[in-house]
């Protein structure tokens, strides 16, 4: 109870010292200074025109590099500067109006064909529309130059920021990997408990590996697209590059920390080592959470010994059962410990700051990091399909901001009717269960917010401190807006009620506008995710293939005798755990769509189970430094790859029949019984694909 009093502390004590809160509060500082100034001087106009400027910038600017972050607020400022122009020359024309911001909305919209980042440039660049419609300034020319001036303002502070701590997002970065390995260990410690059921454990375990997956991807796009970093001059950036290939070390390690968990249960059955293991691995768990603590403390000391002490004892104790064990069960014992042994060397060398390359084992090839590197190179031409998901996306909220100009056309004139817009493009996704996900998020949110702020103005009677309030509560949105979108939804509510409030006056006014447009703006795009709609559950088989297609190439590389070399059998891992992720979030889609009644969601749980115990399975052969003469063991390479091929023809017989003679091939070699594993895995993931 005390140890999980400290980590709510640690956690508390995390937020306000961490990245995102102090992001939060440079951002707040940058938006209300500006703000304040300009009305001091009197000039409500640059006030309101760099002040929202730099609100809505603010949020393109996620964590990256510096040569990223440049290239992001040049773009931002241009694409801003532009709808800010345009949307405001046409405010006065309401047809053209329509057509021009409905004809931005797909345009907007498309730009995701581009890769993430532009597709959140795209998406602010909509609600610059929507802001823009609700100000209706009257004078357009200045208005878009106060609005050019807020974005360059931001981006200026932190730019600065990122020139005096370049690596700030990427320690953090680094720090959440560790974090979420943490609890992956963590979860993997429970199999070894027997009153914990596998089923359900197994896909928490799966889900932790796609968040460290992220983790790592999110380290590499920062760290193997920063020039400088990568500079083998820059003896801070090569140590980062170390760290980052002690954890793509860490991160094998960790997957290959499985086992047939169900054998194990019942081959340790009657013996005290299962709970050993537990504490065992537990304790490295604990051992790369006060890992985290160095990576993330200001003087980068050591952390403290007690962690490696407990996980010592515990090893010591696990060895003193070994000569009371069978030779299978000392077997398994002895894998355990060398994979856990190889753990605490990864973590001890990122603790010490050692270089990966002295690390790395002689003979071992060194890492070609921008190989790993993911691509946002798209070409525009292949999307302008209705077989694009994006395409179909880009239609849908162009006709959702149509039917919303006719809507709102029917309805007595409201200054605040821009907010049916701004819900729908916050709300509005390509799936039908992120939209509903955020609908309810933003509903729930803004329900919560509309309460606190009408509690602040019964309370608070001075308009100075309903304005100092609703600055705290932008530093909220800001502080929750990468963490948790419903909290930072309940923050930004009482921050726009108490804002308008204290100027306009009529708050009661103010708040039926949100509830009102709020509430039409998410039904709309409920509504609108039939048209043109985007079913994961129509894709499940073809993800799966894909799922399986990739782990086929990873085990056919990676347990070969080839030239290929190991930058390839890294990629056909990443290639591997990227198709699995894509599978999970599909199945994850397709249990909250409609018509999932109808979709024998079970069956694909367990299909991506054994996708992921196969891709497990390769990569603890892969660690072992063994690989297999494919000439010798034609029978079985044959057999999987038939398997992962998801032939017609029924595996299960063809392994019954052939189970003898590989048996024979196989005998005590461990090499040949992991294969043999993977065999009865893929012959089963055959079968399952059948009943699908």
């Amino acid at each position: 109870m005390i140890t999980k009093g400290k980590r709510v502390i640690s956690s508390i004590t995390y937020f306000f010292l961490g990245e995102y809160f102090s992001d939060a509060l440079r951002t707040t500082l940058t938006v209300i200074i500006p703000i304040i100034f300009f009305f001091y001087l009197g000039n409500r106009e640059a006030a309101t025109g760099i002040g929202v400027g730099a609100l809505l910038i603010s949020l393109t600017d996620l964590p990256d590099n510096r040569f990223n972050k440049f290239r992001t607020a040049l773009l931002s400022l241009a694409f801003f500067s532009f709808t800010t122009f345009l949307v405001s020359q046409v405010l006065d024309y309401p047809i053209f109006k329509a057509l021009v911001i409905t004809f931005l909305a797909f345009a907007f919209s498309l730009l995701s064909v581009y890769g993430q980042k532009m597709g959140l440039i795209g998406t602010m660049s909509l609600i610059v529309c929507a802001f823009v419609m609700g100000l209706h300034p009257p004078r357009p020319i200045y208005f878009s130059g106060y609005m050019l001036l807020g974005g360059i303002w931001y981006y200026m502070i932190s730019l600065i920021q990122t020139v005096i701590r370049p690596y700030r997002s990427l320690n953090h970065a680094i720090f959440e990997c560790l974090m979420a390995s943490a609890e992956f260990l963590k979860a993997k410690a429970k199999n070894y408990d027997p009153s914990i059921p596998l089923d359900h454990q197994q896909k928490e375990i799966i889900k932790l590996h796609i968040r460290v997956n992220q983790k790592h991807e999110l380290i590499r796009n920062l760290l193997l697209t920063d020039r400088y970093a990568m500079d083998p001059e820059n003896n801070n950036g090569q140590i980062l590059l170390a760290r980052a290939g002690f954890l793509i070390d860490l991160y094998e390690q960790l997957n290959a920390v499985h086992f047939d968990y169900e054998n194990v249960r019942q081959t340790l059955a009657g013996t005290d080592v299962l709970p050993l293991i537990a504490s065992l691995i537990a304790e490295l768990a604990e051992e790369i959470e006060a890992l985290e603590q160095q990576i993330r403390s200001k003087n980068n000391r050591p952390s403290s010994s007690k962690e490696v002490s407990r996980f010592l004892e515990s090893r010591v104790l696990l060895i003193q059962k070994l000569p009371a064990l069978t030779e299978t069960q000392t077997e398994f014992v002895k894998n355990v410990l060398a994979n856990v042994d190889e753990i605490s060397s990864i973590i001890a060398s990122i603790r010490n700051k050692q270089t990966f390359t002295a690390h790395h084992k002689a003979g071992r090839e060194k890492i070609a990091f921008p190989r790993f590197l993911s691509s946002d190179r798209f070409a525009l031409s292949d999307h302008l399909t209705l077989k694009s998901p994006i395409f179909r996306f880009s239609l849908r909220m162009a006709i959702c901001f149509l039917f919303g100009f006719i809507l709102i056309s029917q309805f007595q004139d409201s200054k605040y009717s821009y907010w049916l817009f701004l819900t729908l493009v916050i709300v509005a996704r390509p799936k039908f269960s992120i939209t509903w996900k955020r609908n309810f998020q933003r509903l729930k949110g803004s329900l919560g917010g509309i309460v606190i702020g009408l509690v602040l103005v019964y309370i608070i009677k001075s308009p100075a401190v309903l304005l100092c309030t609703s600055a705290i509560c932008l530093l909220g949105f800001y502080a929750f807006n990468r963490i948790n979108y419903t909290i930072s939804v309940l923050f930004i509510t009482p921050a726009v009620i108490l804002t308008l409030g204290s100027y306009h006056g009529h708050f009661d006014h103010i708040v039926n506008a949100r509830i009102l447009y709020t509430a039409i703006g998410c039904a709309i795009a409920i509504m609108a995710t039939y048209l043109f709609p985007i079913w994961d559950s129509k894709n499940l088989h073809q993800k799966i293939k894909e799922a399986a297609d990739a782990s086929l190439k990873y085990f056919m590389i990676a347990t070969t005798e080839s030239n290929q070399g190991e930058n390839t059998a890294r990629l056909a891992r990443k290639n591997a755990n990227l198709s699995l992720s894509s599978l999970s979030e599909s199945i994850e889609s397709a249990s909250q769509e409609p018509q999932q009644s109808s979709t024998d969601l079970k069956n694909f749980y367990e299909l991506q189970v054994i996708i992921y115990k196969i891709n497990a399975m390769v990569t603890s052969i892969f660690l072992s430094g063994e690989r297999v003469n494919q000439n010798f063991n034609d029978q079985i390479f044959n057999e999987i790859h038939f398997n992962l091929n998801l032939s017609s023809e029924s595996s299960v017989n063809r392994l019954e029949s052939n189970q003898q003679s590989i048996g024979e091939v196989v005998g005590n070699n461990a090499l040949y019984q992991k294969l043999l594993i993977i065999l009865s895995l893929s012959a089963n993931l055959n079968e399952c694909y059948k009943i699908s």
